[in-house]
């Protein structure tokens, strides 16, 4: 199963197809038990997700489970430079997610703005992870990243076990660059993040903001294509990312059980990605959503 079950949604009402707003604790119980009977071992979860990390430690907790959960969150964002006071308080975030979580150890880390290592002093941050994981705390260290340019400051620089990243049947922009081969290249586990682009991707045509409207013809071709080949387009955009080899987990955020039952429905369906490179772009601004304008 590459699907990893992202939970921005437990803890905020997040996504621009999101209707139904912060999901309440009797539907994450539900959609936590089916994750679990369904074989979702990832849960993806950040310090800056709200309740997030209690919403999932209360469920922990409470369940009989023999397989541990394999639990991911993330540091506080650092917009100054790296100096002791900050390399405490990522100890101190690091130390309350653990008990939120009712956890004493989990599977990974991640520092959770990239940027953050490479500010003066920035080396400081993966050195105390990397001695939280000697000390039997976290099993895996990494980073979430955004662009082919982090990748290669990254790989000039360090040596982590996982990296996060924005990758859909849009944004192939991180495949056509070479850098998810690169990553494997240095063993570096890959889970990929947006692959439904907030949502954008399964919107109706008509009811895609008009902001959107210089990549409309490339979201209808996407329709077009998910119609050609007999998929939903939830299919499409998670089957193309689930068929590049490069990719260890899908990360896939959901607001209702009803949601996650279609992804894990359409975990096995697989496309041939060479010849879809037509549906994607190259502008930004319209694939990093922290850019839209809507």
């Amino acid at each position: 199963m590459k699907i990893a079950l992202g939970t921005v949604q437990f803890g905020m009402s997040y996504g621009i197809a999101n209707k139904l707003g912060e999901v309440g604790s009797p539907e994450i119980e539900r959609i936590l038990q089916y994750a679990d009977r369904n074989g979702v071992e990832i849960l993806d979860v950040a310090s800056s997700y709200g309740n997030a990390e209690s919403a999932i430690g209360k469920f922990i907790s409470n369940q009989v489970r023999s397989k541990q959960w394999k639990v991911i969150t993330k540091t506080p964002h650092f917009k100054s430079d790296i100096i002791d006071q900050q390399v405490d308080e990522l100890l101190e975030s690091f130390k309350l997610s653990l008990k939120k979580l009712g956890q004493k150890s989990i599977y990974g880390l991640l520092i959770h703005n990239c940027d953050d290592i490479f500010l003066s002093g920035g080396e400081k941050l993966l050195q105390i992870m990397d001695k939280l994981k000697q000390d039997g705390l976290i099993e895996k260290i990494g980073v979430s990243l955004y662009s082919g340019e982090q990748i290669s400051s990254l790989l000039d620089n360090y040596l982590v076990d996982i990296v996060q990243l924005p990758i859909n049947i849009l944004d192939q922009r991180l495949l056509e660059g070479g850098q998810l081969s690169m990553l494997k290249k240095y063993g570096v586990e890959i889970h990929a993040r947006s692959v439904f682009l907030q949502g954008l991707l399964l919107m109706p045509i008509d009811t895609i903001p008009s902001w959107f409207n210089p990549i409309k013809d490339t979201l209808k071709l996407f329709h077009e294509e998910a119609k050609k080949q007999n998929l939903t387009k939830l299919q499409l955009a998670l089957g193309f990312v689930q068929s590049l080899i490069e990719i260890d987990k899908v990360v896939v955020g959901v607001n209702s059980l009803g949601q996650l039952h279609e992804i894990v429905s359409a975990s096995s369906v697989r496309v041939n990605t060479a010849e879809l490179s037509n549906i994607s772009i190259n502008n930004p601004i319209f694939l990093n959503p922290s850019k839209w304008k809507v």
